[in-house]
């Protein structure tokens, strides 16, 4: 291998190290705004709110320092209807500090179950490893039809551990 191929290889190797080594990605909605997103919403004359369950984990076979993060999010149209088809929620966010962990969602239940038919669930994984008890903030994006979107923030969730 000549010197030429040589110097490609260690810049490529610089580049990709630092590209592995770098912190977290900036979210794609400003920090502030995701902490001031409402407990709240209305979209068309109804209300929503957000409930959520997070864990990780510990139980075996997982990893030893056990499983990334699992949120799983219900919304809830307030007056008991059954949840409209024409609004969704595409985005997640969970906000621990500084730090945030974005991502889309990996499946739904469109009704959560016949008990709950004014409440859509949405879940995601594969999360970052924080400590379980502590307590963060969740908000999701929520988008209509016509391509209003709203966001929507449940605040002081625990994150929980299974063992």
């Amino acid at each position: 291998m000549n010197r030429t191929n040589q110097r490609i290889l260690a810049i490529l190797g610089i580049c990709l190290r630092s590209l592995c080594c770098q912190g977290p990605l900036t979210p794609s909605v400003p920090l502030q705004e995701l902490l001031e997103a409402p407990l709240q919403i209305e979209i068309d004359g109804r209300q929503y709110t957000l409930e959520t369950s997070l864990w990780r984990d510990f139980m075996p076979p997982s990893e030893p320092d056990g499983s990334p993060l699992t949120a799983v999010v219900y919304i809830t149209a307030i007056d008991s209807l059954p949840f409209p088809a024409e609004v969704d929620s595409n985005r997640l966010w969970v906000v621990n500090h500084e730090k945030v962990w974005e991502t889309g969602f990996s499946g739904e239940s469109r009704p959560r179950d016949m008990v709950h038919p004014h409440q859509l669930t949405k879940w995601a994984a594969g999360g970052p490893k924080w400590d379980t008890g502590i307590q963060v903030e969740v908000v999701v994006r929520l988008t209509t039809l016509s391509r209003k979107a709203f966001l929507l923030r449940a605040t002081k969730q625990t994150i929980g551990r299974t063992e």
